[in-house]
């Protein structure tokens, strides 16, 4: 049964940085700039290059070239802290997350992506109260909304994890995202209720209607040609 799908949708609607304050080694020297005078921002430019092609650990190298160049900005820390987390480096990844927002209380992306990185590690108290600052400083932001939500959800919170996608739709309607983690929130309630009606009706029953895989099946096709037969089953006569 497609049964608590929102653990699928957890990971990939987050965007952030990262870093910490770490000078190059010899062998790690920046990358020969291709211009003259090259500021922190052509490092940082490098860094977001390399991670959109997956190149996580030439993008640490180059943040961290701007972080030598400009140790006061908090962005860039943050930058290096979610390519530290792609490489699953946890603790350099709150390292500068940390950094980060010493530097700057207000930046989004630390606490958003400091937040997506309590959940993997299932903190989800620190993860909730990330998320909630994010709102706390922009009550617009549908992306908190719907991490909180996955929160929520990876807790069993239902109500308040349905509260909050709904939220994050009504801010951004172009928003995609919670609407899938809503749709697996419905389908995580479905196999709760479906296993509840085993333990009433015994093990082996199945619905009346077939297996769950078939009855959300026949729903989908009744969704796309407006067929109520698979409900009939369903319906229960007086006795």
């Amino acid at each position: 049964m497609r049964n608590s799908l929102w653990l699928l949708v957890a990971c990939l609607f987050l965007t952030g940085t990262g870093g910490l304050m770490a000078q190059t080694t010899e062998e790690e020297k920046c990358d020969e700039p291709i211009i003259a005078n090259a500021d922190p921002t052509y490092y940082i430019g490098l860094g977001d290059s390399r991670f959109a092609r997956k190149e996580f650990a030439g993008a640490i190298k180059a943040y961290t070239c701007a972080i030598d160049l400009d140790p006061a900005y908090a962005s860039t820390y943050a930058k290096r802290g979610y390519a530290y987390a792609a490489l699953l480096d946890s603790d350099a990844a709150l390292a500068d997350y940390a950094q980060a927002l010493e530097l700057d209380e207000t930046l989004l992306a630390a606490y958003n992506n400091r937040g997506t990185l309590y959940t993997r590690l299932g903190n989800f108290g620190l993860a909730i109260n990330d998320f909630t600052l994010v709102i706390s400083l922009d009550p617009e932001n549908a992306i908190a909304y719907n991490n909180r939500g996955i929160v929520h959800a990876a807790e069993g919170n239902f109500d308040l994890a349905m509260a909050d996608f709904q939220q994050a739709i009504d801010l951004d309607a172009e928003y995609s995202t919670p609407h899938a983690s809503l749709a697996a929130v419905y389908s995580a309630l479905a196999a709760q209720s479906y296993q509840t009606y085993v333990e009433i009706s015994g093990a082996n029953n199945p619905l009346p209607a077939g297996t769950p895989n078939e009855v959300l099946t026949a729903v989908d096709d009744s969704l796309r040609d407006g067929s109520f037969a698979v409900w009939l089953p369903l319906l229960t006569p007086a006795e």
